[in-house]
This record gives structure tokens, sequence and C-alpha cells, in this order.
């Protein structure tokens, strides 16, 4: 065998080899990169050279008995990669995929997928990724995004090292920043969270601020305050959705602030003086709309509460001084319930509970006079009652349900809407579920977001409130059962397949 007979061969294995590596590139590189090119040019140089080579070998090959089989095994493979070509395009046209896990961790919640379908326009997110931290979180997010939007949204990574004349243009400060931009409007995410870039998407759909006012004065639950009692987690949702969040002190004033959307009244301790309850009326009565959380009177339930009169007489609402008590909870007063009404801020709520550390009740005068629709929230539960003899409560009496207390499933949350005015109001007997505390837990974020967007005009907000990723902790067997599944698995089963195939050999040995 000459010398050309030899190299052949590996002439020929090269063109294979590069071919594959070839094809692998392009799938990775996803286009014609120099790279491709120049592996592709690799294996045809090796193909002309190896023709060149052992030209009898190539006629012969094309010709004689070998190619005539040859060519029946070419119309096979033609067809096999016809018939993958075929699915592959239907795949590519018709997408699908199937999450196995047992929360859908890698699907995005029914929120982002609602806050997609309303895009009006196609949105681009841009993100701003150098060299120096992992892409890997934010592309598997950002691609499920676009998967999820047919169409609607689409993303490129860039490096601000790299281009940053783009980043000092697009005001970049922070590696990791993606910027969603729809038409001439862009909203700035910092963390690649489905939380955040739904946040995001929310701004771009309501460019609009929405000003939302906390009254203080009075001994209220602050936005600015961050221990157990505050509200600094429902002020950073609300921010979240494009809320500009400010506090209110009417005292002195003269009227309630022209660019006021939403008025939040949350828990005061001391009564409302008249002319701060005026200012408030004047401002329903020209449609604007309040969010009144109160707190059982426990220390003064005789007292004069001018705003508690003035919902029950302009809103026609029955606010007695009593506290609800359920006999199976603990502590009593700790309410937790399931039982909602129709409305639009209960959408979505059926199968999560709300709780209400401490709660009163919110009853409806019947009947609803003409020009007002009324709707009843949140009730209790049936072995609930509201306790009216809060004097009892203060001394620690034991309680029992009488014929002066208000028999269960007691209301606790009301919404209420002026057909003329368009005025809206929403009530609730508690102001400690949408504290710190307790705003995270089970729906009170979602109950407390829905009943501002509600009272904000906002309905297209209504449930697109940030998704909580589900929290699971590995517990590991005992060491005595981790031996255990040591042996079965590791030693165990690898021995059985050796016996097995020792029994075979011994039997046709034997046969032999």
């Amino acid at each position: 065998m000459d010398t050309k007979e030899r190299i052949a061969p590996w002439l020929l294995a090269l063109s294979v080899v590069a071919l594959v590596a070839a094809a692998a590139e392009y799938y990775v590189w996803r286009g014609w990169k120099p790279t491709v090119l120049l592996t592709l040019g690799v294996a045809v140089l090796a193909i002309a050279v190896y023709m060149l080579l052992v030209p009898d070998k190539v006629r012969a090959a094309l010709t004689g008995r070998q190619a005539r089989y040859g060519s029946n095994a070419l119309v096979l493979s033609l067809a096999f990669i016809g018939i993958l070509a075929v699915i592959n395009y239907i795949g590519y046209q018709y997408p699908k995929r199937w999450d196995l896990t047992a929360d859908k961790t890698h699907t995005l919640d029914k929120v982002t997928i609602d806050t997609l379908k309303q895009l009006p326009k196609p949105v681009k997110a841009t993100a701003f990724y150098s060299k120096r931290i992992s892409r890997d979180t934010a592309k598997n997010l950002l691609d499920q995004y676009q998967f999820a939007s047919h169409g609607k949204f689409k993303y490129e990574f860039v490096d601000p090292e790299a281009h940053p004349a783009l980043a000092k243009k697009m005001g970049i400060t922070r590696d990791g920043t993606i910027v969603l931009q729809m038409g001439d409007q862009t909203v700035k995410v910092t963390d690649a969270t489905e939380e955040d870039l739904t946040a995001g998407l929310v701004k771009l759909l309501h460019p609009t601020k929405q000003v939302v006012y906390f009254l203080v004065g009075h001994g209220e639950h602050t936005p600015d305050k961050y221990g157990d009692s505050g509200y600094t987690f429902a002020r950073r949702e609300l921010q979240n959705k494009n809320y500009t969040v400010k506090v209110l002190t009417l005292a002195g004033k003269k009227e309630v602030p022209e660019d006021a959307n939403v008025i939040i009244i949350a828990g005061p301790q001391k009564p409302l003086a008249d002319s701060e309850v005026k200012l408030l009326k004047a401002y329903v009565d020209k449609g604007g709309s309040l969010v009144v959380m109160l707190e059982p009177p426990l220390n003064n339930p005789n007292g004069k509460y001018p705003l508690v009169d003035y919902l029950q007489k302009e809103w026609h609402l029955i606010l007695k001084p009593d506290i609800i008590i359920d006999p199976l909870a603990n502590p009593a007063t700790f309410i937790a319930s399931y039982q909602y009404g129709y409305h639009e801020i209960t959408r979505g709520l059926e199968s999560t509970a709300t709780i209400f550390p401490t709660a009163r009740s919110v009853q409806t005068q019947l009947p609803v006079p003409e020009g007002f629709n009324i709707s009843t929230l949140v009730r209790s539960e049936p072995k609930s009652w509201a306790e009216t003899n809060l004097v009892a409560l203060q001394k620690k009496e034991q309680l029992k349900e009488d014929k002066d207390d208000i028999k269960g499933p007691v209301p606790l949350a009301a919404a209420l809407l002026n057909t003329k005015t368009k005025a809206r109001i929403v009530v609730v007997g508690d102001s400690d579920f949408a504290s710190n505390a307790y705003y995270a837990a089970y729906g009170n974020s979602n109950f407390f977001l829905s009943i501002v967007d509600w009272a904000a005009k906002q309905q297209k907000l209504i449930h697109l409130n940030p998704h909580q990723p589900t929290q699971r902790m590995i517990i590991l067997p005992r060491r005595d059962t981790l031996a255990l599944l040591f042996l079965a698995y590791v030693i165990g089963l690898p021995a059985l397949v050796l016996i097995a195939g020792a029994i075979v050999w011994a039997n046709r040995k034997r046969r032999a």
C-alpha cells in the first residue's frame, strides 16, 4: 500500500469529523459564524484531497454495485431526513413545552401570562450583563417570557463594558439591569425575577402614575415605618405597580390635594376631627376614592368617631363597636377566612385564605338605596360571632355568644360605589392584615393590592400582583436509611446484573 492510500482514509475521517463539528457549531451559534464556515472549509478541502489521491476508488464507488445499493440507502436516508424536517417544522410553527415539576417551577404564573396578553405593542428587553456575572438565570426567565408572549416579547443580551455608549444612552448604572422598551416608553428592572419583570411590564401598560395618599396624624400605620406595624412592604409593591405613594395630613388644610387618586386610612388610633371628615367628604363627593381600615374600638367603645358616623350616614353601613370571635382559632380574635363575596376585588382569591388578627364587623343597611352598589367582600367562618361586650373582653371574662352579638358568618369588609358620582370606598374591619407582619401571609397582599387597584379605578391591574415562589427544604433521610438505599441501588442492582450475566454465560457454555 503506497503513501496515498494510507493517507486517504485519514482525510475521509477528517472530513466527517469536520462536518459534525460544523453542525454542532451552527447549532450553538445559531448562524453562519466564521468558525462554522472555517470548519466547513476544512471538511470540503479534506474531501477534495481524498478524491485527488484515490480517484479510482471514487470512480468505482460511484459506478459499481455498491453504488447501486448505496443509492437505495441514500433514498431511505433522504426520506428519513425529510420526515425529521417536517416534524421539526411543525414543532417550530406550533411549539409546546411541558413542565413536569410538582408546582410548575418552570412555568410562568398566570398573572404574568395575563400581562403578556394585554401588551398592545411588542416589548423588547435589553439585558445589560457583563462577562463578570452569570446570565443563566436571566436568560432562562427571558426565554420563558418570549415563548409565552407569542411574538410580543423579545430580548437580547448586551455587554455594557463592550458597548459603553449604548449603556450610557440607556442610563445603565448597575450590572445586570434589564431595560424593557415598548415604543417610546422604557422601564428598568434591576433583578431578574418574574416578580420584577412582570411589575415592569405593568408599568409599561399603565405609564400614568396614580397617586396614593396615606393619611397620618392619628396613629395610623404608615408606609415609611419598617417595623411589624409598618406598611413598607405594601408601599414597595404599590410602587412596583406604578403608584406614587405619599403621606397626607389634613389638620389645618383647606382641601385634599388635587392629585389624590386614593386616600388610605390605615387603622387610626385617635378619632379624626369633624373638619378632617368634611374635607374627605368633599373629596369623595367629587368622585374620589377612600380605603378605610378600622380596628375594633377596644379602648373606647362608646366614644365619638366622626369618620364612622360619616360612613354610616352617607354610605349606609353599620359599624358597631364590636370584635369578631372565632372559638376555633388561637387566639380567638384571629380570623382566617375563605368566605368571599362576588366582586372584582375578590376574583381569584377563592382558594386562598386571608387572615385578620383583630377585626370588627362591617354590615350593610338594607335595603340599599338607589344609586349605590354595596358588596360584601369577606365574611368570617360560620361558627364565629361579633362580640359586642367589649368591656367583658377587656376584663378577660369567659366569652360566649349571646343574643346581643352578631351571629356568624360576620361580614368584615365591603366595597361601595356611588353610581352617580363614581366615588368608591372600601371599608375593612381590620388594618393589621396589610402590615409588614402579615402582608406576605396567604392572600393578604393580593387582597390589599386589589382593593387599591379597584379604588383607583385601575381594574386592569387587579390580580397582576407579584408571584411568591414556593420555598422548599430538602430533608435528608436518617443515616441508616441512607445506608440501605446505598446498598440497594449502588451495590444491589449492579450485583444482580452481574449475577444474571454470569448465569447466561454459564448456560451458554454448558450447551456448547
